[in-house]
């Protein structure tokens, strides 16, 4: 992404100048730190390209999040990662053991270097809906949807989680590309809606203040209930995936924004909290025993998040999303609502469209390694050694316990079962093509559904119906037995 700024026939680029400059500063990322490419040439004055050149200095250091200090304390690697100092794994842990404690109990992830936007007036569908592709419109007060923002060539700029807030829009967008996305928001801003912000009918604002932090894994509800405490109005077993609501948390005397989701696959929690109070939450949920002798909630770092999500077919930008990937090819049609779909209206529709109708030459695909595992851009070969694609993101999958990873390949190659090669380390070796996601989902469901539609559940079709549905409707032991014994009668 270039910020460039001409002097061509004396025409200076002073917008550009102002919305970038502005970036930066709301955004307090580097943007020379982040990979953005600055090119600065001759501008009108000498001042302005010192101005420039003052926001965009590189003598910037990673930032630290509100809980840097609690990666120290219970011994996190710490890395430089999109702009901050987080942790990859910590010591009494390994991504191995992180990763099978987030499937099986609840684990907690620092992730405050991802970005919050918020959209105010009542231009804020209009302006949103021209980047994003979901039906933003038809979205309800409380719940979020996940999309993409798009460019004028049908690329994606990034992904993004939307939530309805009621007065305002909110959305999570990714720290590597979060001071893109904000300089992208200012200049459509600026470039069609430049009146409705001047008449406050559109307003964005880029928050600063708050730490993020993510729960995750089959017991973060019962974390999140006794950290809430007895009484509390905040009814987890009527809040399903993908909604949101402000909260105050008694015990840190702070309201949150808390929202069911997340990127590992499993149940759980994202909770906004004021910066100052980010420390005291956390170290809530990590000393919270549930009833137990010991803490239920541990810390796991950005290597066993990358494993997770992988596991469950998840796409990460700058892997399988980029500015040159279209949703389509990436297998995210399911992302475009059907007015979206039919009526367009967002950067890059007509290609979008075009590829709706006739099909992509690559798309996104998963695959099992047999052997060594094959890392990102490792190239693929059929079985007369022609190119077929290019790997995205691979790694040992802990759960299967074998190497797993996602690729873009030519269709029709693309095809469950179908066996190629990947060439790691200059020797082909195979893999096949498999069905995504590798390791199911275990999302919570609210209680949509009557309890006699579970118990039929239980009775005809035993295996579709998981722990958290049995939790979400205090479907008793005994009951489940008496519905299998009488299924047993029967046959």
């Amino acid at each position: 992404f270039f910020f460039f700024f001409s002097s061509r026939r004396r025409h200076t680029r002073c917008r550009e100048v102002s919305w970038a400059r502005r970036c930066v500063q709301e955004t307090g990322i580097n943007a020379e730190y982040m990979g953005i490419s600055i090119m600065i040439t001759k501008v009108m004055s000498r001042q302005g390209a010192l101005n420039a050149c003052r926001f965009f200095s590189a003598e910037q250091k990673p930032l630290k999040t509100p809980l840097y200090d609690l990666h120290v304390k219970y011994g996190g690697q710490i890395v430089p990662f999109a702009g901050y100092l987080l942790s990859v794994q910590y010591k009494n842990g390994g991504i191995l053991k992180e990763h099978h404690y987030t499937r099986n109990a609840c684990s907690l992830f620092d992730v405050s270097h991802m970005g919050n936007i918020r959209i105010y007036g009542e231009k804020r569908y209009d302006f949103l809906e021209r980047m994003a592709v979901a039906d933003v419109r038809e979205l309800k007060k409380g719940t979020a949807i996940l999309s993409v923002l798009m460019n004028k060539d049908g690329g994606v700029v990034d992904d993004t989680i939307i939530t309805n807030m009621g007065d305002y829009i909110s959305m999570i967008v990714n720290g590597a590309c979060k001071n893109k996305d904000w300089a992208y928001f200012l200049k459509v801003q600026e470039e069609e809606f430049a009146r409705s912000a001047v008449n406050g009918q559109l307003k964005l604002e880029y928050v600063k203040s708050n730490g993020l932090i993510a729960i995750q894994g089959p017991r973060a509800a019962e974390v999140l209930e006794h950290v809430l405490g007895i009484g509390d109005s905040l009814n987890l077993k009527k809040m399903g995936f993908l909604n949101a609501t402000n909260h105050v948390i008694k015990a840190i005397d702070a309201e949150c924004m808390i929202s069911r989701c997340g990127y590992t696959g499993e149940d759980g929690f994202e909770i906004a909290v004021p910066e100052n109070k980010a420390v005291a939450l956390a170290e809530l949920f990590l000393n919270e025993k549930c009833g137990g002798k010991e803490a239920v909630t541990r810390m796991a770092g950005l290597g066993c998040r990358d494993t997770l999500r992988l596991e469950c077919g998840m796409c990460l930008y700058g892997h399988e999303l980029n500015e040159t990937i279209s949703p389509i090819e990436a297998q995210l049609s399911w992302l475009f609502g059907k007015r979206r779909k039919a009526e367009g209206g967002f950067f890059g529709y007509e290609k979008i469209k075009h590829q709706l109708a006739n099909g992509t030459s690559m798309k996104r695909c998963g695959f099992i390694t047999q052997g060594m595992a094959a890392r990102e851009q490792t190239e693929i070969i059929d079985q007369n050694g022609e190119p077929a694609g290019k790997v995205s993101s691979g790694s040992y999958s802990p759960c299967l316990k074998k190497p797993i990873g996602m690729a873009y390949v030519k269709v029709p190659l693309n095809k469950i079962g179908t066996k190629l090669q990947a060439v790691v380390k200059g020797k082909p070796q195979p893999i096949v093509i498999s069905k995504l996601p590798f390791v199911k989902t275990n999302y919570y469901r609210a209680q949509a559904q009557s309890s006699f539609t579970l118990h039929q559940r239980i009775l005809y079709n035993p295996n579709t119906v998981s722990y958290t549905h049995l939790r979400a409707h205090e479907t008793s032991l005994h009951l489940v037995c008496r519905l299998l014994l009488e299924k047993k009668k029967k046959k």
